[in-house]
């Protein structure tokens, strides 16, 4: 405890350098403080440009899955168990885990084309486009159509 009483307790490494009136520094800590409310909390911080996990594969290989530089964030691939996402930017296309065009899951890509398939399989689908809505059937065939009739 200190002089007032509260329980903390931290660690750090720290190194700096200093060229021709730059100064840049990388670091680490660790730390439990008591905040005001009396609760105990812990924290574990890096100070860098760049921060990465590394990974060692099979044959020496070396990957970076997670890597924070630049203010941006890099992660080679993510499981999200739940999330609120404020605003999302797809370089490419949003799509389900099973889709499989025209025949199951459903897509949104970056020009505004959208796709919903059928649950299973040959259970029919719609398309939507900037210029036409189009429903087909569990054959394929084209059942509705929405818009312009000659796309």
């Amino acid at each position: 405890a200190d002089t007032d009483g509260k329980l903390s307790t931290m660690w750090a490494v720290k190194m700096q350098v200093n060229q021709n009136g730059q100064y840049v520094a990388a670091g680490i800590g660790l730390g439990i403080e008591q905040n005001a409310d009396g609760l105990l909390q812990s924290q574990f911080l890096v100070s860098a440009d760049r921060f990465a996990v590394v990974n060692t594969l099979a044959g020496g290989a070396i990957t970076t899955p997670f890597v924070v530089s630049g203010g941006q964030v890099f992660m080679n691939s993510a499981f999200i168990e739940d999330g609120t996402i404020t605003m999302l930017k797809i370089g490419q296309a949003l799509q389900s885990d099973n889709y499989v065009a025209g025949v199951q899951g459903w897509r949104l890509d970056k020009a505004g084309n959208l796709e919903f398939n059928g649950p299973a399989p040959g259970g029919g689908r719609l398309t939507m486009t900037n210029r036409a809505i189009k429903v087909y059937d569990a054959n394929n065939v084209k059942r509705v159509q929405l818009g312009d009739l000659s796309v």
